[in-house]
């Protein structure tokens, strides 16, 4: 099934990503669909999504199936995907990142040219903060695989949305605290996850005033429970990347009253350093 999917994807994108005569978009979206989450790297990575993402670009659906693309990625059976059963290292969280990935696309299109409603946007939002919560796969690379990159996919579709007029300081204020919870977590982050969510931090920041930039800068200080556990460092370092993530995306900009609480912070951290 998957061998025959590239046979039928890769003469699409070499040929500029043009649907051929014989083939009904429909029925090649339902077939994307279903592989979304294959563990084949180049069907995944390389040909669903930068099809999709193409297509969607050029226009190639109409509003409806737009809809109708986003209602299904959002069901239990692709951003769900067996988030609260499956272990944390299965492949279900290819799936489960590369739905979120479509997001994008799609809310970007919404964007210049509106067509979802007010509620169908807050549905995309609610959605991203439960995927948020639950999320349990922080994997990046994955050899043989390819990218699993949960979390920065995430941080891409939070971006976009928060860009949303229809997002306001009240959403962004209940977004804030899962993005710190998902970041003091005792895994490592190794593949510049942080810059990506920086890049959303920034977009919600234009939405609330500076009081609760900063509360909410402070909460990512973590003080440590134990100086022999070496889980905590981890913690600790994760706390520091996204601070100092956060800190040289500001140098640019009217940012510094928040770099002098970042450096701050990162001073304060410091002090939880277990060497």
């Amino acid at each position: 099934m998957e061998s025959r999917l590239i046979d039928v994807l890769q003469p699409i994108k070499d040929n500029d990503f043009q649907v051929p005569e014989n083939q009904n978009l429909q029925e090649l979206t339902t077939m994307m669909l279903q592989k979304i989450g294959s563990i084949h790297p180049v069907l995944r990575d390389e040909l669903i999504h930068s099809i999709f993402t193409t297509f969607i670009e050029r226009g190639y659906y109409n509003e409806d199936q737009l809809k109708n693309i986003l209602q299904s990625i959002l069901n239990k059976n692709y951003l769900f995907y067996r988030i609260g059963t499956s272990k944390r290292e299965e492949d279900a969280v290819f799936k489960r990142s590369f739905s979120v990935l479509l997001i994008p696309p799609i809310i970007e299109k919404h964007r210049h040219d509106p067509f979802l409603k007010e509620e169908e946007v807050l549905r995309v939002w609610e959605n991203l903060k439960k995927y948020m919560q639950q999320e349990m796969d922080h994997r990046g690379y994955v050899e043989k695989k390819g990218w699993a990159h949960a979390m920065a996919h995430a941080a891409d579709a939070i971006y976009h949305v928060a860009a949303c007029d229809e997002i306001s300081e009240h959403h962004i204020q209940e977004m804030l605290p899962v993005i710190k919870e998902q970041f003091l977590i005792d895994q490592p982050y190794l593949f510049d996850e942080e810059e990506r969510m920086v890049t959303a931090i920034l977009m919600m920041f234009k939405k609330i005033n500076t009081t609760e930039r900063v509360e909410w800068l402070e909460t990512l200080l973590y003080e440590r429970e134990s100086w022999q556990d070496p889980r905590e460092d981890i913690i600790i370092n994760n706390s520091k990347h996204l601070l100092r993530a956060l800190y040289f995306r500001m140098l640019e900009g009217d940012y510094r009253e928040l770099r002098q609480v970042l450096e701050n912070l990162l001073r304060e951290l410091r002090k939880q350093e277990a060497y």
